[in-house]
């Protein structure tokens, strides 16, 4: 550490973890001298004794708040005598890691969430359009009916010839990165999801989808969505503005949880609420093709043409070495364990045995017409998750004013 600090010219902050707490006398000791020898160069130290110790708490404890880098370094010889202790360490960094980068997709996302959620409210208000929020389904409608959703990973495309094939004994719902090769194949779907809010869900419909099939998705969702002309279909999250707008206007409609955090969480959770007798995914396993980590007409070429140059090349954003992609974790595993009642792993002969029935008919829609928009926004710049942030724009807040 000392010959560390010695060679650092500029302060650093410093937090050292000494797993084993039975050498604290030893280690206060040493602690002390570094203080002594450093504080006043403006380095800033801190030490735990105890692994358990520095584990009760997340890592942001041991923190300075504005800390948004940490670099960890392992001693040779706990790593060599003490591999449990460094496994146990590696691990909550991780962890913490993810909390971390999620938090800094809401942070950075909820401006746009926030804009779009008043936008597409605006929108379906003044033109529902056979528009609805999804309150549940008759009783049993779904429970002799089969659910399969597409993600967009490359085996897709080996498993086309088995939708092709089956189509007519199931409900399809199609991630809308999938939606290109589903039409290009052939394959309309019953219903699209879509719940990015970036401009890259205009290049998944690029205008292809029929008017007819309806989209589900969600207030916080692209507002392209909303512009088009195909019936919305629009779930409840757990996102603060939705959780307000259900409250006050809807407080029987379900709540859509997403236990995995993308399409395939949603997809489930879905099936859950209508109570359909099964789930299939096709194209949501996360195996990789010749680096490939999506199937073939996903929109996602057209997104990428203005980064590609001489010097970048389409496989830097859409190829990824083994070794980075296994590092995924199975989001199957997570949602199975969330639903097992949905998941049976005999795709045979009794999928011909039910009539396929329309999901418009059993799906029970509630009017969007009920919201009191001025209303909602008020409750919602008052939300303590959102109060004081500067979220609201001055034209949202002025439409409280009106």
């Amino acid at each position: 550490m000392e010959s560390y600090l010695k060679k650092r010219e500029t302060p650093v902050r410093l937090l050292i973890v000494e797993p084993i707490s039975s050498l604290k006398p030893i280690g206060q000791k040493f602690f002390q001298r570094l203080l002594g020898s450093y504080s006043e160069k403006g380095h800033q130290i801190r030490m735990i004794f105890g692994l358990d110790s520095f584990l009760e708490h997340p890592l942001t404890h041991w923190l300075s708040e504005d800390t948004n880098k940490v670099v960890p370094f392992l001693h040779p010889v706990y790593t060599r005598k003490f591999p449990d202790l460094t496994v146990n360490f590696l691990d909550s960094l991780k962890q913490n890691s993810q909390t971390s980068q999620n938090q800094t997709a809401k942070e950075y996302f909820q401006k746009i969430w926030t804009r779009n959620e008043v936008k597409n409210v605006s929108s379906i208000c003044k033109n529902s359009n056979s528009s609805g929020i999804i309150s549940g389904a008759k009783k049993n409608f779904f429970q002799d009916q089969t659910l399969l959703f597409t993600g967009a990973s490359p085996s897709l495309e080996q498993d086309t010839d088995w939708i092709l094939k089956n189509r007519t004994r199931f409900h399809l719902l199609a991630s809308d990165t999938s939606l290109g090769w589903l039409l290009y194949s052939g394959i309309l779907p019953d219903m699209v999801l879509s719940i990015d809010s970036s401009r890259g869900t205009l290049f998944h419909f690029r205008n292809i989808l029929p008017p007819e099939v309806p989209i589900v998705t969600w207030f916080g969702g692209s507002s392209f969505l909303f512009d088009l002309p195909n019936p919305k279909w629009i779930y409840f999250s757990t996102h603060p503005l939705d959780q307000t707008l259900r409250t006050l206007f809807f407080p029987k409609t379900p709540i859509l949880e997403n236990p995995s955090l993308n399409m395939a969480g949603i997809a489930v959770s879905f099936a859950k609420q209508l109570s359909y007798g099964r789930i299939i995914f096709k194209g949501v396993d996360f195996q990789r093709n010749g680096g490939r980590t999506h199937c073939r007409s996903t929109g996602y070429e057209s997104y990428d043409l203005p980064q590609i140059t001489r010097k970048n090349s389409l496989f830097g954003s859409r190829f990824q070495k083994a070794n980075l992609w296994d590092r995924r974790f199975s989001i199957l595993e997570i949602l199975k364990r969330e639903a097992p009642e949905l998941f049976q792993t005999d795709l045979g002969s009794d999928l011909s045995k039910t009539e396929k029935k329309e999901v418009s008919s059993g799906l029970i829609l509630e009017n969007p017409n009920q919201i009191r928009i001025q209303e909602w926004i008020r409750f919602c710049i008052a939300h303590p998750e959102l109060e004081g942030k500067n979220y609201f724009s001055s034209r949202i807040q002025r439409i409280v004013s009106q």
